[in-house]
């Protein structure tokens, strides 16, 4: 159920760009995804990895690094593997 509620998190602010989108609204989609990679998803991912006892709370700002969350990958989409 957990991993149902990540997936959620991370796929509900596509559908509002989405919509966005066939709204015509093309700033505010860009700028919606803009936020969404640069900000919002290293913080979910960030606290999903500390609540998996993947990644210390001291390295949470690493989220932030390009790419850094891809050595959690199996941890992130599949669930605790490592």
């Amino acid at each position: 159920m957990k991993l149902l509620y990540y997936y959620l998190q991370i796929l509900l602010p596509v559908a509002l760009m989405v919509f966005l989108y066939e709204c015509e609204l093309y700033e505010t989609t860009l700028f919606m995804i803009l936020v969404y990679v640069l900000v919002y998803r290293p913080i979910v991912d960030g606290f999903r990895l500390i609540r998996l006892r993947q990644l210390p709370k001291k390295d949470f700002w690493k989220m932030f690094i390009p790419f850094y969350g891809a050595k959690y990958f199996g941890a992130l989409y599949f669930g605790a593997l490592s």
